[in-house]
């Protein structure tokens, strides 16, 4: 639900907005992708990783931490980015401004999402992204209703459709985020967040790299891979739905050896044939139908599509053992694989860049997503062989050969 709407919203307000226009909200709502990312890397993550298993009263304690660190986030962020905005100025500034004040209900709707899925209720976290997604076209719908249809207009109802839904969770979890503990309860994850961390970073090479396409290129060149990633935006979400969910499953049923390798299979084999599926399907449309989902946008993203489809179908592949990495909490390893990735999309992107162009650009951050699918694999099956038990979490008790985390 959650990555369908916002599939919609990219196709809708890419639609209702001046090229211009849809610039400054793609900044703003770039910057929001990068902070998500932050808070299921150094938030979520161990929440599932550590938290899966335990008992009510300590699940909901540690919930508790978690969203008020998620909020934390995202009220720093946020007057970052609105110092940021009012620096700059004009309608990107505001824009920017406009973010920080959402940023706070963005990362809390989103960590309630990993809350309750971690915590074996998926049917609350559903019902909560359904109303998100109502709310946010109802609030959309509102404002072109008044002749309000500027990015600073579309960025106040989807960010506060976002709000309205992370206050609900608060109601549907039965307790509000907890400031006071959270910074502590982070700290106690920090043999984990240090790789976690990093691993974050080194995977934001790949938006640096389209940085300097830009700078070396043209900014067409960007717009075209963009174009590309939001006809395929689906297939990516729906892998981050997929490890989302699975995740906690793989840590909740202690899954090990064969077994755990069997549901990796499973779970990268689910997503390549969507991922084909998909693919295909956008390949034969008629530029007609194109061009009338993404305007003038579709002739330069059309050009670069099958070379960017190629990527996510590597990302596919590796789902299944970063799933089964992240569930036994092998962030040590993790954060290798990642190390060896993002020299390959400077290299590899920025070499496609300089011998074709846009199409060559989007081949080459490709080919640097397949660099590390043989390298998770063996990583998976190695450890999955040993049967190693999940790391402990410093001075937790053990049950069942799992950590409480208390």
């Amino acid at each position: 639900m959650s990555s369908g709407t916002n599939f919609a919203l990219s196709v809708l307000v890419a639609r209702i907005l001046t090229a211009d226009e849809f610039g400054d909200f793609a900044v703003a709502f770039t910057l929001y992708t990068l902070l998500f990312g932050a808070g299921r890397a150094l938030i979520a993550q161990p929440l599932v990783v550590r938290y899966t298993s335990v008992g009510p009263g300590a699940f909901s304690s540690a919930a508790c931490s978690a969203t008020g660190a998620a909020t934390l986030l995202g009220i720093a962020s946020g007057v970052i980015a609105g110092i940021v905005g009012l620096s700059i100025g004009g309608p990107l500034g505001l824009s920017l401004v406009c973010m920080g004040l959402l940023l706070p209900g963005l990362l809390l709707q989103d960590m309630w999402r990993a809350v309750f899925v971690t915590q074996g209720r998926p049917s609350a976290a559903f019902y909560n992204d359904v109303l998100w997604g109502a709310a946010q076209f109802a609030f959309i719908a509102a404002a072109l209703f008044v002749g309000q249809d500027s990015s600073t207009a579309m960025l106040l109802a989807w960010g506060g459709a976002a709000l309205m839904a992370a206050l609900v969770g608060i109601l549907q979890f039965g307790a509000p985020p907890r400031f006071r503990t959270s910074l502590l309860w982070l700290a106690r994850q920090r043999d984990l967040l240090g790789y976690y961390a990093a691993t974050f970073g080194l995977v934001g090479a790949n938006q640096v790299t389209l940085l300097l396409i830009g700078v070396l290129g043209e900014p067409s060149d960007v717009g075209a891979i963009r174009a590309a990633l939001v006809v395929l935006g689906p297939l990516t979400l729906l892998g981050t739905s997929m490890a989302t969910f699975a995740t906690p499953e793989v840590s909740r049923r202690r899954l090990r050896g064969r077994s755990a390798i069997r549901v990796a299979m499973a779970i990268s084999a689910v997503l390549v044939v969507a991922d084909l599926a998909w693919g295909v399907t956008v390949l034969a449309l008629p530029d007609s139908v194109g061009t009338a989902l993404l305007g003038d946008s579709w002739a330069n993203g059309r050009a670069v599509l099958p070379a960017t489809l190629l990527g996510v179908v590597a990302l596919a592949c590796a789902s299944g053992a970063h799933v089964v990495l992240w569930a036994h909490g092998y962030a040590r390893e993790a954060f290798w694989a990642s190390a060896v990735q993002a020299p390959a999309y400077l290299v590899l992107g920025l070499g496609g860049l300089d011998l074709w162009g846009a199409p060559g650009a989007a081949l080459g951050l490709s080919l640097a997503q397949w660099v590390i699918v043989p390298i998770v694999w063996w990583q998976a099956v190695t450890l999955m062989r040993r049967e190693r038990p999940p790391r402990d979490v410093p001075g937790g008790p053990r049950i069942g050969g799992c950590s409480t985390g208390r």
